[in-house]
């Protein structure tokens, strides 16, 4: 097994979603995020947990700084569907880099995987001179 995630976007069901290739925000807007854990090895097929439990889901969105890395916890919305999960970032939760660190527990072991540019954030202002 090898995982990673995919990314979505108009999602009302386990059927009716779109993928995209990242998670496109604005900074300073609340932000419902989903995402599909897939199995790399089997030609990116859902990944349904099979475990008795499954503790959490996080996503970390990364930073060159500790300090201002991002972790949430992910909410899974459909129960009919293992794979599918989302986090809600508010409006002053920006991430500082595209790449997020994903960590799925289940049975009290541990799975972590990284996906790079897996956001891309629209800022108000560019900062310069």
């Amino acid at each position: 097994m090898k995982l990673s995630a995919k990314f979505l976007k108009n999602v009302e069901n386990v059927n009716s979603f779109q993928y995209v290739s990242q998670w496109d925000i604005a900074e300073g807007s609340i932000q419902t995020l989903y995402f599909q854990i897939v199995d790399k090895l089997k030609d990116d097929l859902r990944y349904m947990s099979q475990a008795t439990v499954v503790d959490s889901v996080t996503v970390t969105f990364l930073s060159i700084d500790d300090n201002s890395e991002i972790v949430k916890t992910a909410v899974q919305p459909f129960a009919d569907d293992k794979s599918i999960w989302y986090i809600n970032l508010s409006a002053t939760e920006v991430p500082n880099s595209g790449a997020v660190k994903i960590s799925i527990t289940e049975d009290g072991v541990t799975k972590t995987f990284r996906v790079a540019q897996a956001i891309v954030v629209d800022l108000l202002s560019s900062g310069g001179c």
